[in-house]
C-alpha cells in the first residue's frame, strides 16, 4: 500500500479550464489528471485486451450529511476495453466542490490499488464504484472487483473513518470463483435517519447448462458504519428473469425503496419496490415503467459511423429529505431508437407514482446517462449528455447538460435547462464492446443551495484522453 500511497499523494486541483463555447468556467474544475496508479501495475495487453492509459471514467460522488461542503468522489482509473479498470481513485473536496485533492490512500479494490491476498483486494481489475457518507462522516465505497476474464467476481466495500482521506482494507460481501455466477453493479447507501446503518445491493446472475438463467438481488447491511456486514438474497425472480442496477433509498419512517432494471426474455422495465421490515420482504412493484433492454446499450450513432457510444444506464432514485417525496429517473427509448430521460414522482413514500414524463430538452437524437439529485427544499436536478451539436462523421461533439425543476415537476414544461460543459469528442472515449464509454453513470449531489455534478469528458490530449470534472450549478 505504501507504493500506492506515494503514487496518489494529495494533489489539490483548482485551476478552472476555459471553454470556447461560452459555458461558464467559474463552476467547473478538473478532479483528475494523469493516472494516479503506479506505472506498469496492471496485467499486460494481449488476447484482445486493450488498456486505455490515463483515462478516468464513470465517477460517483457523495455528500456528507452534516457538512454539505465535504464531498468524496470515486472513479475508474485506466480503463480496459473489457471488464473495468486497473484501479479506483477517490478524491475529496472540503469546499463544496470548488477544489479537490486525491485521497492520501486508496481503497484496495485491485492489485493496482495495493490489493493483496492478505488484505482481500487481490483482483486484476475493478469497476462500477459507488460511494456514500454516513451521518458520522465516515465514507464507504463499493466495488465490483474481478479477474480480467470475469471468471472470478466479487463485491467489496471499504470504509474511511476520516471522510475519504485514508481507506481501510476491503470487506468481501460476496465472491464467486464458479463462472456460473456473476456478481454485478453494486450500489451503497447510508441511512441518514439511523446512524451507523449502511446498505449495499447488487445482482448475482446465474446460468445453467439447459439455458435457463436468473438474476436475483442481494443486500448487505452494516450497523456499525461499514465495519462489519451481513449479506443475503432479498429479491428473487422467476426463471429467465432478473434485475440489474439495484439502488436502495431509506425513508424517514424506516421504509426502504429499491429501484432496479428488470428483464425477462421478452420484456424490460424500470421498477420500484418497498420494504417495511428492513429489506426482509418486498412489495410488488409500485412503479413499473417500460424501459429498453440492456442489450440496447449502444446509443444510435447520429453519423452511422459504426462507432457508437455505450449506454448502460440504470434507474436512480432521489428522496427529498424528511418528506414523503421520491423522484425517479431512468433511460427511456423512443420508437426511432433514440434514448431520453424519463421522470416520475411519488408523494406518498413510493406507494404510488405519477405518469412518466420526458424531462430532457434535447432537440434531436439521444439524451443519455441521466443522474438525479434533490435539494432539502425540493428542487430537483437531472444531468445528461447529448449530441445536438454534432455536424461531422469524423468526430462526435458531446455536451453535458442539466435541467432543474422547483414546482410541478410532473409536467415537462416545468424543467429548465442549462449548459454545463462541452463540446468534447466522445469518439476519444475508451472503446468497449458496447461502444465508447463516457460512463454508465455520473455523480450528482445537492449541497443545499447548489448542485455539484461529477462526470467524465474527453480532453483532446492523446497522452491524457479522458478526465473527470466537477461542476457547480444553481437552480
Amino acid at each position: 500500500m505504501l507504493a500506492v500511497a506515494a503514487a496518489v499523494a494529495a494533489c489539490t486541483v483548482s485551476a478552472q479550464p476555459a471553454f470556447a463555447d461560452g459555458s461558464d468556467p467559474a463552476g467547473v474544475v478538473p478532479i483528475s489528471g494523469t493516472s494516479a496508479l503506479p506505472a506498469g501495475c496492471g496485467l499486460p495487453e494481449g488476447d484482445g485486451y486493450v488498456l486505455n492509459p490515463n483515462t478516468e471514467v464513470q465517477p460517483m460522488v457523495a455528500r456528507d450529511p452534516k457538512r454539505p461542503g465535504h464531498l468524496v468522489a470515486v472513479y475508474q482509473q485506466d480503463r480496459w476495453n473489457r471488464y473495468g479498470s486497473n484501479g479506483a481513485v477517490t478524491a475529496v473536496s472540503n469546499d463544496y466542490g470548488a477544489t479537490w485533492h486525491r485521497s492520501a490512500t486508496q481503497p484496495a479494490f485491485s492489485r493496482c490499488n495495493g490489493g493483496t491476498a492478505a488484505n482481500g483486494g487481490d483482483y486484476d481489475v475493478t469497476t462500477d464504484h459507488w460511494i456514500t457518507i454516513t451521518p458520522s462522516g465516515t465514507a464507504v465505497a463499493a466495488s465490483f472487483s474481478l479477474s480480467r476474464t470475469g471468471q472470478v467476481t466479487a463485491m467489496l466495500v471499504s470504509r474511511s473513518a476520516d471522510g475519504g482521506e485514508h481507506w481501510d482494507a476491503p470487506v468481501t460481501l460476496q465472491r464467486d470463483d464458479d463462472p456460473e455466477f456473476f456478481n454485478d453493479r453494486p450500489s451503497i447507501t447510508a441511512d441518514p435517519y439511523h446512524p451507523g446503518v449502511v446498505y449495499a445491493v447488487w445482482d448475482r446472475s446465474y446460468s445453467e447448462s439447459n439455458g435457463e438463467w436468473g438474476q436475483p438481488v442481494y443486500l448487505a447491511k452494516s450497523t456499525d458504519d461499514g465495519k462489519t456486514w451481513t449479506s443475503k438474497k432479498v429479491y428473487d425472480f422467476p426463471t429467465n428473469s432478473g434485475a440489474i442496477g439495484a439502488v436502495v433509498e431509506p425513508l424517514a419512517d424506516g421504509t426502504l425503496l429499491m429501484g432496479m432494471h428488470v428483464e425477462t426474455d421478452t420484456t424490460a422495465a424500470t421498477q420500484v419496490v418497498r420494504s417495511t421490515d428492513g429489506g426482509d420482504t418486498w412489495s410488488t412493484p409500485t412503479l413499473n415503467a417500460a424501459a429498453p433492454f440492456t442489450v440496447a446499450t449502444k446509443i444510435p450513432d447520429p453519423d452511422n459511423s459504426g462507432d457508437p457510444v455505450r449506454n448502460a444506464t440504470e434507474p436512480l432514485l432521489a428522496v427529498q429529505p424528511n418528506s414523503k417525496v421520491v423522484n425517479a429517473v431512468w433511460q427511456s427509448q423512443d420508437a426511432d431508437g433514440t434514448f431520453h430521460v424519463a421522470y416520475a414522482r411519488s408523494t406518498d413514500d413510493g406507494k404510488t407514482w405519477s405518469s412518466p414524463v420526458r424531462v430532457d430538452k434535447t432537440p434531436t437524437g439521444s439524451a443519455a446517462v441521466p443522474a438525479i439529485a434533490v435539494s432539502p427544499g425540493g428542487t430537483v436536478a437531472v444531468t445528461y449528455y447529448d449530441f445536438r451539436k454534432n455536424t461531422s462523421a469524423a468526430t462526435l461533439p458531446t455536451d453535458f447538460w442539466a435541467v432543474t425543476c422547483s414546482a410541478d415537476c410532473t409536467t415537462s414544461a416545468s424543467w429548465r435547462e442549462r449548459h454545463i460543459e462541452g463540446s468534447f469528442d466522445a469518439r476519444k472515449a475508451p472503446l468497449t464492446s458496447s461502444g465508447r464509454m463516457i460512463g454508465d453513470y455520473t455523480g450528482l449531489v445537492s449541497t443545499g443551495s447548489a448542485f455539484v455534478a461529477v462526470y467524465g469528458v474527453t480532453t483532446g490530449d492523446t497522452a491524457n484522453p479522458v478526465d473527470v470534472h466537477s461542476a457547480t450549478f444553481y437552480n
